[in-house]
């Protein structure tokens, strides 16, 4: 009838593995060194500055803390001179 092929059986299993290995080799460097890079520098890293990004966190959590403070004196000083309301 028609023409036989012969079939060809392959070593699936170990060759999946080592392909999968050779395409993930690469990216999982790349994302290894990104990770090691950004922890060594990255909270040391300098402004324009010169100060540090904690020192700059820090200044700017007490700036807020201040600011804050102003606010609530504002507030206070508001309330107590706020004129009285007209019963309805």
């Amino acid at each position: 009838m028609g023409a036989q092929y012969a079939r060809r059986v392959e070593p699936v299993a170990m060759n999946n593995w080592v392909e999968l290995a050779v395409a993930w080799v690469p990216f999982v460097v790349l994302l290894g060194l990104w990770f090691w890079l950004s922890r060594r520098n990255g909270m040391q890293a300098r402004g324009s500055s010169g100060a540090t990004l904690i020192e700059l966190y820090e200044q700017q959590v007490a700036e807020t803390r201040r600011m804050n403070g102003f606010l609530e004196r504002i507030a206070r000083s508001m309330e107590k001179h706020e004129p009285p309301r007209r019963a309805s």
